[in-house]
């Protein structure tokens, strides 16, 4: 969805990346039938109302966390571990669950960077991983249905040099699965209920 001050705007600092390959840029397919069905999925994300909840496993050391993504046209939320990404129509701001520090103004990439994944992890992200992985593959994919978080997912596996990576995607375009070399990103709910405290940046 549509940052209000302009998601480079609200970086701070070089987003994360897993390969020197250049990537594809957004809406662009790869001629690949199994992989552009998730990819156009996730180009085309919901604005929302939905809310949805990740286990986010990091393999290098086998760390596991809670992810969740709150979106409603014009806002969003995305916490991942005890980070807080808050954006509304005015303001944009980074904070921390449990309010141990204060919050800071834009989107700070570096505040997850140990969980191999970035606030974009749920839709923009997951395309950009899946377009670099088209481009390495070492054999024809396989696109399969598979039914994740309750609701029905179009997935592709990817055969790569060093294994196969899988991506499930809702058909709204919200991520049911990433199981690559680095994560495994699970959904496990997902609803149209909003919570709208989600959206309120903490005093101080």
């Amino acid at each position: 969805m549509a940052c209000a001050l302009s998601l480079t705007a609200c970086a701070v600092g070089q987003r994360p990346y897993f390969t020197d390959t250049p990537a594809r840029v957004i809406g662009e397919t790869t001629g690949d039938a199994a992989i552009d069905a998730v990819l156009t999925r996730f180009d085309s994300v919901t604005t929302g109302p939905v809310s949805a909840r990740y286990d986010v496993l990091v393999k290098y050391g086998m760390s596991t966390t809670y992810a969740e993504v709150v979106l409603v046209t014009g806002r969003r939320s995305i916490i991942i571990g005890n980070v807080h990404y808050i954006q509304t129509e005015t303001e944009a701001a980074t904070c921390m669950v449990d309010q141990s520090q204060p919050c800071s103004g834009g989107f700070n990439p570096q505040a997850v960077s140990n969980w191999n994944i970035t606030y974009d992890f749920y839709a923009a992200e997951a395309a950009q991983r899946l377009r670099r992985d088209a481009m390495s593959k070492v054999g024809p994919s396989v696109g399969h249905q598979e039914s994740i978080g309750g609701l029905p997912a179009t997935c592709v596996d990817v055969p790569l040099p060093n294994g196969t990576a899988v991506y499930c995607v809702l058909d709204d375009g919200m991520l049911a699965l990433v199981d690559d070399g680095d994560v495994r990103v699970t959904l496990t709910s997902v609803t149209d209920e909003i919570d709208n405290t989600k959206f309120v940046v903490p005093a101080g």
